[in-house]
């Protein structure tokens, strides 16, 4: 029987573990290459930040998450030549494949907005990692009295209810200290509505005002100033803050990626947005927060285009549809942001059972990285019931 093919996936996060692993399984040559150690479950920073959970409930040692027979490589990519099919690190080493799925996420760049690294710097924030949660936790424990501000530097960041979690959180932990109208909690969207899909907004912005949260609209930052304490935001308004954290613009991985072309003015990858193959090759996929797809930047995203494009390496023509299932916790409650290529975000309700299911998610996502093939029926199950176009219809 022929040799299965060799394949390069640059990241170990989630889409870059679901495909890997995925391949594995079905006894592709695999090799991994990622920089940290340790894989952070990311949606934990905020309970980090706000409900000062231990950052080692959402760590794992990337070698407890890889199958045996993949090779894990340790190290920075720096560079990739699509055409020569050659990926390059920091350190000099230099890897060839026969087919390459780039994961490598979102970077996060501090200093498109004046002031943002300074502010990461002093109060820390729940997107670049468990020590700035932490660090945030520690400013945001602190407070007694005054204003907490979570904001945003560009309407393009992952995890849409991110910032509406991070207020959720932080009005429930006021609340059981005692301190909530003491301790202000705003949060600043540059958005019309409460939230960026209008649907979402209705459900969502009452739940807000009962938790005692301010909301302020239209308010996209364009620079901080930390000495002073101040906000300003590209629509020409100011905001004050006692402790304040702002999610920083998003750009593409890597500063160099031969051809220029295959990556937009952001630095993202351009991929067939139903086959996540990178535009002009069919050897190389971007999957994840890294690629330029219409669609949210999301856990599921990635994990739900690892699959497909190990599928597609398989020889199967599995098709992503841009899926989204984005949790939006409140004290007890969730629902979920459902949407699709084909559909926007469908009206939901908030309830416990979506609260539970939330937590039962947690439970899944080691075990769902290091055996993909065995938890993809249960998720399918789960994803095929729960379509946009059939919760459209139930109101669920």
């Amino acid at each position: 029987m022929a040799q299965k093919k060799q394949v390069l996936v640059l990241g170990a996060g989630a889409g870059g573990l679901i495909a890997g692993n995925y391949l594995a399984a079905n006894g592709y040559r695999v090799t991994i290459v990622e920089k940290n150690d340790y894989h952070l479950f990311q949606p934990g920073m905020l309970w980090i930040a706000f409900r000062g959970h231990d950052p080692e409930r959402y760590m794992r040692r990337v070698t407890e998450l890889v199958k045996p027979g993949v090779e894990l490589v340790k190290g920075v990519v720096t560079e990739i030549n699509l055409a020569e099919r050659l990926v390059k690190l920091s350190d000099g080493r230099e890897f060839s494949y026969e087919y390459l799925v780039v994961a490598l996420g979102a970077a996060y760049d501090y200093d498109a907005v004046s002031g943002n690294r300074e502010l990461l710097e002093k109060y820390g924030d729940f997107f670049s990692g468990a020590e700035h949660a932490r660090r945030l936790w520690q400013a945001f424990s602190s407070m007694k009295e005054g204003t907490l501000v979570i904001a945003a530097a560009d309407p393009g960041y992952k995890c849409p209810p991110a910032p509406h979690k991070a207020a959720f959180l932080a009005a429930e932990t006021l609340r059981e200290r005692g301190l909530l109208g003491k301790v202000k909690v705003v949060l600043a969207v540059p958005f019309v509505h409460e939230y960026s899909s209008e649907n979402i907004a209705r459900i969502v912005a009452p739940k807000l005002r009962e938790a005692g949260i301010e909301v302020k609209t239209m308010f996209t930052v364009e620079s901080i100033d930390v000495e002073k304490k101040k906000l300003y935001s590209l629509e020409g308004e100011e905001l004050g803050f006692d402790v304040a954290t702002v999610i920083p613009v998003h750009r593409g991985p890597l500063d160099k990626v031969e051809p220029e072309t295959a990556v937009d003015e952001d630095g993202f990858f351009k991929v067939d947005k139903h086959t996540l193959r990178i535009e002009g090759y069919d050897d190389a996929y971007a999957v994840g927060d890294c690629n330029n797809t219409p669609t949210s930047k999301t856990g599921v995203t990635a994990h739900l285009g690892g699959e497909v494009v190990a599928e597609r390496i398989m020889g199967y023509n599995a098709v992503f549809t841009g899926r989204t299932n984005c949790p939006l916790i409140t004290d007890g409650e969730a629902l979920f942001v459902i949407s699709d290529y084909e559909h926007p975000p469908v009206p939901v309700r908030f309830s416990k059972f979506k609260r539970l299911l939330e937590d039962m998610f947690i439970a899944m996502y080691w075990p769902s990285l290091r055996d993909p093939e065995k938890w993809s029926p249960l998720f399918r199950a789960y994803f095929e019931a729960t379509q946009p176009k059939i919760l459209a219809k139930l109101g669920w």
